[in-house]
């Protein structure tokens, strides 16, 4: 008896599905795909700062040069406390053949700005401070939700409005959309950094212009399938 109502069922679903599939076909439908994309500049660059203690005549304290750091960094308005991380301290010991002692203390710290106009300053800003151990250590996107979920509205627009062009043209209504695919092809990678020099009209080659840093911006793209209704 179990076996009989299990095939029962399972027939019933059979038909069920075949039924759907078949009022699915028959219906008069439009199929398009939508695109968009969009490109976009990190506003999340993390730098890597390293200072460290050298022994030799002219040995700058690590202290020092924190602090010539911290007010150089505190100049371009930048809130430490928020942006500013202690990486690691190291230190280690070293004897000389002559019986010379010495400590070396390195201390490194990562830095978050903005923009790549704002690390070219803290670039700046650091080197003027006799600091030079500073690299990116990598970019990202503070709203890559908010982005992305941009793009697919915009692809699903851009379906709905082919349809609408393409049934117009033969006399025809776009109803509901019946069915939905969609295709995410966001990528969070970003290959580079470019060093950009610009120079504005009217000055000599001879001039002096600070580069410009570039961030190659992060591309998304984002497609969907639709079938719409045709009235």
């Amino acid at each position: 008896m179990k076996r009989i109502t299990l095939l029962i069922t399972a027939l019933f679903i059979f038909l069920t599905g075949m039924a759907q599939e078949k009022n699915f076909i028959d219906c008069n439908y439009i199929e398009i795909t939508g695109r968009a994309q969009t490109e976009v500049a990190p506003d999340e660059i993390y730098l890597n700062i390293t200072i460290n203690e050298k022994e030799n005549k002219g040995k700058i304290s690590l202290e020092k040069q924190e602090r010539d750091m911290f007010k150089k960094l505190t100049s371009l308005n930048i809130d430490l406390e928020k942006n500013m991380t202690v990486l690691d301290m190291n230190s280690f010991y070293e004897k000389y053949i002559l019986k010379k002692d010495k400590i070396l203390i390195s201390k490194s710290y990562i830095l978050k700005v903005g923009s790549a106009d704002m690390t070219a300053k803290v670039f700046a800003a650091l080197e003027e401070a006799g600091i030079s151990d500073v690299n990116i250590a990598k970019t990202a996107l503070s709203n890559v939700d908010k982005i992305r979920d941009g793009v697919m509205e915009k692809a699903a627009v851009n379906a709905k409005d082919k349809a609408v062009l393409l049934a117009n043209a033969l006399g025809r209504k776009v109803g509901k959309a019946i069915f939905i695919q969609n295709y995410d092809n966001y990528s969070m990678q970003v290959r580079g950094v470019q060093p950009v020099t610009k120079m504005s009209m009217g000055e000599s080659a001879d001039s002096f212009i600070s580069p410009v840093l570039e961030f190659e911006k992060i591309r998304f793209e984002h497609t969907v399938l639709v079938r719409f209704e045709l009235e």
